[in-house]
């Protein structure tokens, strides 16, 4: 019998995931426990002993100890607190961040006055460059993502963060790609703060964390109370941190049989790209496996509009960017055309795409460009 295809397919998992029964389900129970966990008395306590848990539980999943975790309100914030929280304390010193960065670090390292880190035609970080602006001696902070959201390629941010600490410069990495979806320990990927969210993974909205180094000096940029030992003030959302932490232990637990199913949609996603005579963006270059970016011969926003209206989501590029018309600054830095860069879709799928939406997903892209 013939697989009944959809009603709808969503295939934007990088812009947000589906929550995940078990985040769900979580959710709920600590919805009814309503203290403040500043709070001295037993309901409040009830609160912290919760949020404590959340905290041992995201800092087991990536191998720090909890004392490293700052919860923020979603990965905007995260990244905001990483780059302003130690430029504050620089001394005067550069702030280096990529061409190829989300927007939300692009436009805080724009208010900061940061240097543009080249990348090269595969979207990956000129080292060669990085390593003489480092040489300089006045760099307090470099920030490149760990896997870049558009395209899903990976950048070597062991090797940069190596580079860093040779040089004595702090480097942070946006892992918002990456953590929940490949295998990601902190210590050994080497960068001095991480930050991620959990809507990414499969946990709810407006829950990011910021993974530090205890002995890092920094300051906090949203101030009024003590909360998240004094980086971050602000009451914790104890229910949405239960989800994003049980959410990660699911991940974690089901890594490698969604990691394989991934690999297996974005092959045959490129295979159907390719056959079309569309171009993948990044194919040269180590990628994460649940995102793919192509070429269409039509304007990316034309292209997501056809695809919506014969059921299928995706997306040009970041989320972030919704409801504007603009060319892929990712794709510019990586020495596209302003057409080709206005041409661009994404494709991204996660724990709960199944055969038929990806099957339906690529006719409707064979549909829409043709």
């Amino acid at each position: 019998m013939a697989t009944k295809a959809p009603a709808r397919v969503y295939l934007d998992y990088a812009a947000s995931a589906p929550l995940r029964p078990a985040a769900r389900a979580r959710m709920m129970e600590l919805l009814d426990i309503f203290g403040n966990p500043s709070s001295l008395h037993a309901e409040g306590q009830a609160a912290r002993m919760a949020l404590d848990d959340s905290r041992r539980t995201l800092a087991g999943a990536l191998g720090v100890r909890a004392e490293r975790i700052v919860f923020t309100s979603g990965g905007t914030e995260a990244n905001n607190l990483a780059l302003r929280g130690v430029m504050a304390v620089s001394s005067g010193k550069r702030l280096l961040v990529s061409g190829i960065e989300h927007d939300c670090v692009r436009a805080t390292g724009k208010a900061l006055g940061a240097e543009e880190i080249p990348v090269d035609k595969d979207g990956l970080v000129r080292l060669d460059w990085l390593r003489d602006e480092l040489a300089k001696a006045d760099v307090a902070m470099v920030s490149v993502m760990h896997a870049n959201n558009e395209n899903g390629v990976l950048q070597p941010v062991v090797e940069i963060a190596r580079m860093c600490r040779e040089f004595g410069v702090v480097c942070h990495s946006d892992a918002v790609q990456t953590v929940g979806h490949i295998p990601v320990d902190v210590d050994k990927v080497g960068a001095d703060l991480v930050s991620f969210s959990a809507h990414k993974y499969g946990g709810p909205r407006g829950v990011g964390v910021l993974v530090l180094k205890p002995e890092l000096e920094m300051v906090a940029t949203m101030t009024g109370g003590a909360q998240e030992r004094n980086r971050r003030a602000g009451t914790e959302n104890v229910a949405a941190i239960g989800g994003a932490a049980v959410a990660l232990q699911e991940a974690m637990l089901n890594m490698e049989t969604e990691r394989s199913r991934a690999r297996q949609f974005g092959e045959q996603v490129c295979a159907a790209a390719e056959a079309l005579g569309l171009d993948v963006v990044g194919k040269a270059s180590p990628c994460v496996e649940h995102v793919v970016q192509v070429l269409t011969p039509k304007r990316g926003d034309d292209v997501v509009i056809g695809m919506d209206l014969k059921g299928v989501a995706i997306s040009q590029g970041s989320a972030c960017g919704s409801g504007k018309v603009k060319e892929s600054h990712v794709l510019r830095a990586m020495g596209y055309s302003p057409d080709e860069a206005g041409r661009a879709v994404r494709l991204s799928w996660g724990w709960a795409t199944t055969e038929a939406e990806i099957a339906a997903g690529v006719a409707a892209l064979g549909a829409v460009v043709s």
